[in-house]
């Protein structure tokens, strides 16, 4: 979807690993679509699915986190699933800043990054 806008040269596929969208990942991001039941009603229903799809594929290649500067609907999605415990893959939103600790698994800041203990 990138490429509709923007051209793939653009993204540093030196720092990616491609992954092609194939039948598992449709399969679950079925589960997702049909476990989420209806959308927000202003949001844009093919997004949304897109979204899933994205949310899918992480799942099945057991990817714990999608960066994300979308807050609108892939990462309110996301967390409305794993809200209801369908769904483990964390959406990290970008447009927060970006802090290396939204990496780990319990979200645990380190003391000396956190400003909690002095230098």
């Amino acid at each position: 979807m990138f490429v509709i806008s923007l051209s793939l040269t653009d993204l540093p596929l030196k720092n990616f690993r491609p992954i092609p969208f194939n039948i598992p990942h449709s399969v679950e991001a079925a589960r997702l679509w049909n476990a989420l039941g209806k959308h927000d009603g202003g949001d844009n229903r093919a997004v949304v699915r897109d979204d899933i799809k994205l949310m899918a594929q992480a799942a099945h290649e057991s990817i714990p986190f999608i960066l994300t500067e979308d807050a609108s609907t892939l990462y309110k999605y996301c967390e409305r699933l794993r809200d209801a415990g369908i769904l483990h893959v964390m959406a990290i939103k970008l447009m927060d800043g970006f802090d290396s600790c939204a990496l780990r698994e319990d979200g645990q800041h380190d003391w000396v990054e956190s400003g909690l203990v002095g230098n």
